[in-house]
């Protein structure tokens, strides 16, 4: 009798556990925490891995020269690697789900806010999460955070416009080679070269 009761017991659970395993693969929140996980630790195949292949990724407002919409695996790994090469992490918190939504509040840092003087911004992440898989994200980041970047540059002469940070030591790179060009032109028509 109690090899019986031991047996039934051992085979409710082998028969129970391929249920849990797959609630727990496509739990939102879950397949979140494991992507997350993996874009933390730099390994981009393995975050990569739990999105849809044609999963959309939407960063408000857009970085600097970007559209701020990445679509498909391609696309998206191209963002990850800049945000691994920065030596990007983030930390998703107060989340909750709601069927197929999952949302949080996000703190980003990398390198690059490090070296402005910014330690972190804060945004709200909403993901779709379905059959196992992200198939949307996107990262709104807070007013309060953007008031945390230095302000545009002024308009360089003759853009008719403000020049973004991104553009800006492309300008100074050209101004310097003309400069450079100038200052060889008089050096040779005044006869110093040699």
């Amino acid at each position: 009798m109690k090899t019986r009761i031991i047996a039934m017991t051992a085979l409710a659970l082998v028969l129970a556990l391929p249920v849990a395993l797959h609630a727990q693969e496509t739990d939102p929140m879950s397949i979140v925490n494991a992507w997350l996980d993996a874009l933390n630790a730099g390994d981009i195949n393995a975050a990569l891995s739990y999105l849809a292949d044609d999963a959309v990724v939407t960063i408000v407002p857009p970085p600097d020269g970007m559209s701020g919409v990445f679509t498909g695996k391609e696309e998206i790994r191209g963002w990850y690697e800049g945000v691994v090469a920065g030596n990007g992490a983030t930390t998703l918190s107060d989340c909750e789900v709601d069927g197929e939504t999952v949302t949080c509040i996000n703190t980003y840092t990398d390198d690059g806010l490090q070296a402005m003087g910014i330690d972190f911004i804060e945004g709200e992440w909403v993901a779709i999460v379905r059959d196992g898989k992200i198939q949307s994200y996107t990262f709104t980041t807070l007013p309060e955070s953007l008031a945390k970047f230095p302000p545009p540059p002024e308009a360089l002469p003759g853009t008719g416009g403000t020049t973004s940070i991104g553009t800006l030591p492309l300008w100074l790179g050209v101004g310097g080679l003309l400069l450079l060009a100038l200052g060889v032109g008089l050096r040779r028509a005044s006869g110093h070269v040699r």
